[in-house]
């Protein structure tokens, strides 16, 4: 209950709090007088009342009247005859009225109407408008003022102008207008223009004369004006700063900044209803609105602050969650580690079944593990010594090799795969049953790349609990983690954290999108929900997620997600995002066209470098448009260069060769792997490319040509160029500008714009890639083409190696 006390008084000091109560002190202190006073008299000049005033006459004289003493001779007989209340004389009229409120004889008390000069400090003005009088309680006169109604009020609900009638004093004198015009009435006599029609009377009399009439006539008709209190203003802030953040807490900055201005325009009327109907009414409008502003800009500020902090801190939270439950390799304990790697080796290479095997350091014999309880089992040899067959050849040495009679079942073949690396034997896998076997003989490097990848994890490893025992860590004997002090564990801890964190940034570097992430054992961690959908699309049973969107390990695995792209796919394709740093793309075709590119994040360390996780992005494919009428379609290609199979390879060979001779610089072109037949405009990619290699020969530097590879890879076959920015000499983000728009390419840059025009119209792409500080790769990758048997080879010879022209080792087969 305490907690709950401390909380509610701790919800005043929030900033949003304060700062409504800041805006509200703002206008209870008005800072803002000067401004104040002027919008005070504003709205009480824009209240003024029409309707005509029954205790004020205006009464303008000509100057030449006024020269004749015909003030002086007739205001007492019209004021005492018309019964007047008195009147009010406005300089310059009372220099020439003379002294008439004493009359010949009169006695000093008399009863007469009183008849009082105005002096000029007893107006108040406001945007040079009378809007009130001064207290007239220093004036010798301040008795006969009062009995004419003037009395302190510095504002005024005044009469309109033409609300109060007004005459002239000629018309008075000669009887034109009756005397009984001024009964119950305060004259006030100013000087008018002469000779003007009787409708105009009203606005011939001089400044200020009708602002004392029109404020006159309200005072006396109860116009009074004052101050509100102090805490009305603030009163008024207060309600309005809560509207505004509730609308801010609920439905965000936009309705805010509406409830705002809903707000301020609210204020303005409370004011206008407020002058109407009560006296002491007048708020500080300006410093009120101050403060509101003040209030809205602490709300929004504190919002966005909190907001910002609340993100930040449960984005924290979710990645601290989601690291902590993806542990190093080496934290891994034996009976969760061996077998992850037995998953992880059954994804990548098919078989009926996948058997693993350590070497524990300073052994010769094996311990093997597998999914299943007792793997060991299943093993018909029963030596295990990694120095005979089947582990080894008759000489001693581990290889890859087919045996027979290995497991308990005699008829299953068995694929032993030793995992060495850098020269030392990690542990050993086994590929068990006819599918493995029939995947060894028609693509053995598949083994080869799986067992060098398995490899480095184990040595990872294995050195990482090396380096842990040796420093007295959790791993050493005798001491399985206690007996140290707590910082130990939190540096470990630390490192880890580290270690995952450098994982993700590879990860957001390299995904295309960046929606899904799977451990290095192949097991998906991280989930997008568009991804999700998808897999749901394709009826792959997917977990549920937990609150920080990680998935727990073996739930899903990538060996799942990549067989939802076509049956058997699975077996073919994990094995090469292993081999292959680009990683590898797969079109599907529902629930919509999209391309599912998965990719393996490797890490580098002391000259090696292994995958600590995957990557897969699912990429929609967006249909063409049709042509609008107003394009022109590009011109139909030559029908002498139709879309044909042919060898990359020779075409390429001829172009390096070409190149040579016409620059005289090195152009070296590496092994020729694969036989590279593709399908494209042939004579087109052969013109653009002898023009492209020879232009980036005879720019490079010298000892720094150009290298040319060809290559078949599992999108096509490759075509790669290194050092196309240090032979063009630019950077790789003005060389990505002709990627987008390779027909309007810079001076300078033609070639390549060509070279990647024809590559398109080939229904090929190319792409730029820089290599950590080894220039820039320009990589074409162009549709394989698969030539029926017995089809003939081209009739023109390989040209002879010019002498500039280097080849490194042998051309692979046309």
């Amino acid at each position: 209950m305490s907690s709950q006390g401390d909380a509610a008084r701790l919800v005043w000091l929030r900033p949003d709090v304060l700062s409504i109560a800041a805006g509200a002190l703002i206008a209870a202190v008005a800072p803002l007088e000067r401004f104040d006073w002027v919008a005070r008299g504003l709205t009480a000049s824009s209240l003024a009342d029409e309707a005509p005033s029954a205790q004020v006459l205006l009464v303008t004289a000509a100057p030449e009247d006024l020269r004749d003493g015909l003030c002086e001779r007739s205001l007492r007989g019209l004021l005492d005859g018309g019964r007047a209340r008195g009147a009010l004389l406005v300089p310059p009229a009372d220099g020439f009225c003379g002294d008439v409120g004493r009359s010949a004889g009169a006695p000093a008390a008399s009863a007469a109407a009183p008849v009082v000069r105005l002096p000029t400090g007893l107006l108040r003005l406001s945007a040079g408008e009378v809007v009130g009088f001064a207290s007239p309680a220093a004036e010798e006169r301040a008795a006969e003022l009062g009995a004419l109604g003037v009395t302190a009020a510095p504002w005024v609900i005044k009469k309109a102008p033409q609300s109060v009638p007004a005459v002239s004093l000629r018309a008075l004198a000669e009887h034109q207008v009756p005397a009984s015009a001024l009964e119950g009435r305060v004259a006030v006599v100013a000087v008018g223009a002469g000779g003007v029609p009787p409708q105009a009377i009203a606005t011939s009399a001089l400044p200020p004369a009708k602002g004392v009439a029109a404020v006159l006539g309200g005072l006396l008709e109860g116009g009074r004006r004052a101050e509100a209190p102090i805490w009305a203003a603030a009163a008024c802030v207060l309600a309005a700063g809560g509207f505004v953040w509730l609308a801010r807490r609920r439905y965000g900055s936009l309705v805010a900044t509406s409830a705002l201005l809903l707000a301020a325009f609210a204020l303005a009327a409370v004011q206008s209803l407020l002058a109407a109907r009560v006296e002491a009414s007048l708020l500080p409008l300006p410093s009120a609105l101050a403060g509101l502003a003040v209030a809205f800009a602490g709300i929004m500020i504190a919002r966005g602050l909190g907001t910002k902090r609340a993100v930040d801190r449960a984005a924290e939270l979710i990645q601290r969650a989601a690291l902590f439950r993806m542990q190093g390799v080496h934290t891994l304990p034996d009976e969760e580690f061996w077998p992850r790697v037995a998953r992880l080796a059954e994804q990548a290479h098919p078989a009926d079944l996948v058997l693993v095997a350590e070497l524990p350091p300073g052994s010769w014999h094996l311990k093997f593990w597998n999914d299943v309880q007792d793997g060991e089992s299943l093993v018909a040899e029963r030596r295990h010594d990694v120095r005979r067959p089947p582990y080894s050849s008759e000489q001693g040495v581990p290889a890859i090799r087919l045996a027979r009679r290995f497991l308990t079942k005699q008829e299953m073949p068995a694929v032993v795969v030793p995992l060495i690396a850098f020269g030392e034997i990690e542990g050993y896998v086994f590929f068990c049953g006819p599918v493995a076997e029939s995947t060894f003989s028609r693509e053995p490097e598949r083994a080869e790349h799986v067992g060098r990848e398995l490899a480095l994890l184990l040595r990872r490893k294995r050195l990482a609990r090396t380096a842990e025992a040796g420093a007295g860590g959790p791993w050493e004997e005798g001491d399985p983690g206690g007996g140290h002090e707590p910082t130990d564990h939190l540096v470990e801890g630390a490192r880890v954290a580290l270690d995952d964190l450098q994982v993700f940034g590879s990860m957001l570097r390299n995904a295309p999108v960046g929606l899904l992430y799977a451990d290095a054992f192949g097991d998906v961690r991280f989930l997008a929900p568009a991804f999700a959908k998808w897999l749901k699309a394709r009826e792959v049973a997917v977990p549920a997620e937990s609150a920080s969107a990680a998935l727990p390990p073996g739930s899903l695995t990538l060996g799942d997600v990549i067989g939802a792209t076509a049956a058997g796919s699975a077996a073919v394709t994990l094995s090469s995002v292993m081999a292959s740093d680009e990683g590898i793309e797969l079109s599907v075709t529902s629930p919509e066209p999209a391309v599912l590119s998965v990719r393996p994040l490797r890490r580098e360390s002391d000259g090696s470098s292994w995958i600590a996780g995957y990557v897969a992005a699912l990429i929609p494919v967006k249909q063409a448009s049709p042509v609008s009428g107003n394009v022109r379609p590009l011109a139909a290609r030559d029908a002498t260069d139709p879309l044909c199979a042919f060898q990359l390879g020779d075409l390429v060979a001829d172009a390096v060769a070409s190149a040579a001779r016409a620059t005289g610089r090195a152009v070296r072109l590496e092994p020729i792997r694969g036989a590279t037949h593709a399908l494209g405009h042939r004579g087109e990619l052969t013109q653009v490319l002898e023009a492209f290699l020879t232009d980036v020969a005879s720019r490079g530097l010298p000892g720094h040509g150009p290298v040319v590879s060809v290559r078949e890879a599992p999108q096509g076959v490759q075509l790669s160029i290194l050092d196309v920015g240090f032979g063009l000499g630019l950077p790789e983000s003005a060389l990505q500008r002709v990627l987008t728009a390779p027909g309007a390419a810079p001076a300078g840059l033609e070639p390549l714009g060509r070279l990647i025009l024809a590559v398109e119209d080939s229904h090929g792409h190319a792409e730029l890639k820089t290599n950590d500080g080894w220039g820039i790769t320009l990589t074409v990758t162009l549709l394989r083409a698969h030539p029926r048997v017995g089809a003939t080879t081209h009739e023109s010879g390989k040209p002879a190696a010019q002498q500039n022209v280097i080849a490194i080792g042998r051309a692979g087969p046309k």
